[in-house]
């Protein structure tokens, strides 16, 4: 049997969710689309943007983004085809129609043929802290392929601190919820200095943001290296 990375094909949750009558009511809903949103809008999104998100489930930012983009395209990429079909239903039930200007798509090792234009900002939030080194590389050379040459690429990651040791788990606290990352498993994290490496081989460069607001993440942005022949 392949072993999966994390279990987020098979264990997917929506339950949660599904039985709220009002997402509003959640926290993390509520907060964390909020706090997208308006990071995006303060790093450029216009009418006229072209989005990727990435690991976008089920439209929690897809929904209140995607009417803002009167002029753009927003583009939704998950692993799971069952979170996107949720994700229509909050789309419905957010009066956004099936002809709005977005395309979502259910693809692995970020496939990401139905991205049919230039993509000027990527986005993804809580998708590194499922992914390894391998499948991190796997999605910014996928990537290169449809950002555009002024495109930059927003994704959050969990930091291991300077001076602290990679190999131990680090303790974590979201709203009083104690939990670890780990370098070996689900959820993982990372020193910013490994992760401005890998951009680099992908031929990216990395910095970190201080102003995107997440309880437990940083915001590392990516930009495409320029080339000098």
């Amino acid at each position: 049997m392949t072993q999966l990375e994390n279990d987020y094909r098979q264990e997917v949750f929506l339950a949660e969710l599904r039985d709220k009558p009002d997402r509003s009511e959640s926290r993390i809903w509520q907060e964390h689309q909020s706090m997208q949103l308006q990071f995006l809008r303060r790093s450029g999104l216009s009418s006229r943007s072209t989005v990727l998100d990435l690991g976008c489930g089920p439209m929690r930012l897809g929904s209140v983004l995607i009417p803002e983009l009167c002029e753009g395209w927003y583009f939704g990429q998950d692993l799971n085809p069952e979170t996107l079909a949720y994700g229509e239903e909050v789309l419905r039930q957010a009066a956004i129609s099936v002809e709005a200007n977005y395309t979502l798509f259910a693809s692995e090792q970020f496939d990401l043929g139905p991205v049919d234009r230039p993509i000027q900002i990527a986005f993804s939030n809580s998708l590194f802290s499922h992914l390894t080194l391998n499948s991190i590389v796997t999605c910014l050379l996928q990537l290169r392929s449809v950002l555009a040459r002024n495109g930059v690429y927003f994704s959050t990651f969990f930091s291991v601190p300077v001076g602290d040791s990679w190999l131990q788990p680090q303790p974590r606290n979201k709203w009083g919820r104690q939990f670890h990352s780990y370098p070996h498993q689900d959820p993982y994290h990372y020193h910013p200095t490994l992760l401005k490496s890998v951009a680099r081989e992908a031929g990216y460069r990395m910095d970190v943001l201080t102003d995107y607001g997440h309880p437990t993440q940083a915001m590392a942005r990516f930009r495409l290296r320029k080339r000098w022949f």
